[in-house]
């Protein structure tokens, strides 16, 4: 009984048990036959008889003679006659006599094989289907039913164990092995939900941190001014002028500040946005997201450019949470491109990334070295808090994706967002 990985488990058993009964028969006919066989060597056959012929002479002498005849096997007569008999007047009979094939007539060892072969017949046929039915299901379950119930049991112990990072591997096609594939999507969901979940808290502790530090700055700046003014007040040269300044100076820090905390309210805002995937036929979809976005490109000198390396066919995404995304990446775009912008969709293996381009002078070295910083912007105004690539990171990692940032050569800086799709593609 070999193992079938392309059936079901109800075939499977059927299968097992017709071939089983089929064994079974097999034996126990043989053993049946040999049983009848060895009977009737040990006993005499029952149909062979003594037939005897008695012939009377006129001078009143008996003569007798016999032969075996079998009567399943038709032979002809043939008369017997002693030597030197005459036939007249001889007056003949015939006596038929059956040959005694009684159990009694057997020897002790006879009577012991018979009686053995007897309880054969009778009970090796019910001893091959104990042992049959016994194989059979000892074979369907180690064979079929303990190789995937020991892998989800292994699965089950290290997911209570919080341990995600392995793989349930079980290519059987039938109801366990369906169920060892379910299992598994269940652990890869877990696993990705998890890792979302972590990146989060590093984002969140990130932009903990990232607002303490920032904070810092304007907190050391209002320190400043309130010694400052102190100081002139107490030594008499606090003029209008130096009064009239330092306020001014402290009411762009308080407004500074108020900025920072827009933005966390912002933000934290957006991270309690919820993600609503709907179909879409791809690529008409995304060229209808980019004639949107080219709106932007009013009233500037810049060139915008598509490149769609996207196959015909229907995905599931959120489609106002790209256009988000892409919005936020342009406008920052805009800000530094010197006359083009270029947008690139590209579509692998489940991840749909875009790309935006420009050919301006690119980020930092210490922008780069802080792409993970939450609040990091080289505006030296202060009005750009670099909100719009926070929030892009975090839309996209609330989509399963990632935001990366780069410079492209020989200059220009390039921003890849990616977020996980389903579909048929």
């Amino acid at each position: 009984m070999g193992k079938v990985k392309g059936q079901s488990l109800k075939r499977s058993f059927m299968g097992a048990v017709a071939i089983t009964m089929l064994i079974v028969f097999l034996c126990g006919a043989l053993t049946i036959f040999l049983g009848y066989q060895l009977q009737k060597h040990i006993l005499p056959d029952s149909n062979e008889v003594w037939l005897t012929q008695r012939t009377t002479a006129p001078d009143g002498t008996v003569t007798e003679a016999k032969q075996r005849y079998h009567l399943d096997q038709p032979s002809p007569f043939i008369r017997l006659e002693a030597d030197g008999q005459e036939h007249e007047e001889e007056e003949t009979s015939y006596v038929i006599e059956r040959i005694e094939s009684s159990y009694s007539m057997l020897s002790s060892r006879a009577k012991a094989v018979y009686r053995v072969s007897q309880i054969s017949i009778v009970l090796l046929p019910l001893l091959f289907a104990v042992i049959g039915i016994t194989l059979c299901a000892w074979w369907f379950y180690h064979k079929i039913l303990e190789p995937p119930i020991s892998v989800l049991m292994d699965a089950t112990t290290r997911i209570q164990n919080q341990d995600l990072g392995f793989r349930i591997g079980f290519d059987r096609q039938d109801e366990l092995g369906q169920l060892c594939t379910a299992f598994e999507k269940t652990r890869r969901t877990l696993y990705e939900n998890n890792r979302q979940l972590w990146s989060m808290l590093e984002e969140r502790r990130a932009l903990q941190a990232s607002v303490a530090h920032d904070l810092r700055n304007p907190i050391a700046i209002i320190k400043g001014y309130v010694e400052y003014l102190r100081e002139n007040l107490q030594g008499g040269t606090l003029t209008d002028e130096k009064l009239e300044q330092s306020l001014s100076n402290l009411g762009t820090t308080a407004e500074r500040m108020g900025r920072y905390t827009d933005t966390m309210r912002d933000l934290g805002a957006i991270e309690e946005t919820e993600i609503h995937r709907a179909e879409a036929e791809l690529p008409v979809f995304l060229q209808h997201m980019a004639d949107s976005l080219s709106v932007l490109f009013q009233n500037t000198e810049t060139r915008f450019s598509c490149d769609f390396q996207v196959p015909e066919g229907k995905a599931v995404f959120d489609g106002e949470l790209l256009y988000r995304v892409l919005e936020n990446l342009i406008s920052n775009a805009l800000r530094f491109a010197r006359r083009q912008i270029q947008l690139s969709f590209c579509l692998e293996h489940g991840t749909l990334s875009v790309t935006v381009t420009d050919d301006g002078p690119g980020f930092s070295e210490t922008m780069l070295r802080k792409k993970t910083a939450l609040f990091y912007s080289e505006d030296p105004s202060g009005k750009h808090l670099g909100l719009g690539l926070a929030v892009s990171r975090v839309l996209c990692q609330k989509h399963g994706g990632t935001l990366e940032l780069s410079n492209q050569s020989p200059s220009g800086a390039c921003v890849k967002a990616s977020i996980q799709v389903r579909g048929g593609l």
